[in-house]
């Protein structure tokens, strides 16, 4: 099983290399594992906004919101 938690984990490091490109791959394949999940949405966000794509970056932003203000509705 393709766990979205490591695709995650290594955006992240990516990110902390100044590695966006690869950082927002990562990302992408996590929201592909597990769509409803905002973390990789917010992931998304960062590596957007260091590649100066401020528009898709807050778009990105506002999904990862939603989805988390549902998922705090639904407990």
């Amino acid at each position: 099983m393709v766990s979205p938690t490591v695709h995650a984990r290594r955006s992240l490091c990516y990110l902390l290399c100044d590695q966006p490109d690869a950082a927002l791959q990562d990302a992408m394949q996590a929201q592909c594992v597990y769509p409803e999940w905002s973390t990789a949405f917010y992931m998304q966000s960062v590596a957007l906004a260091k590649l100066e794509m401020h528009k898709d970056a807050a778009d990105m932003l506002s999904e990862a919101t939603g989805l988390e203000e549902k998922r705090q509705r639904g407990r």
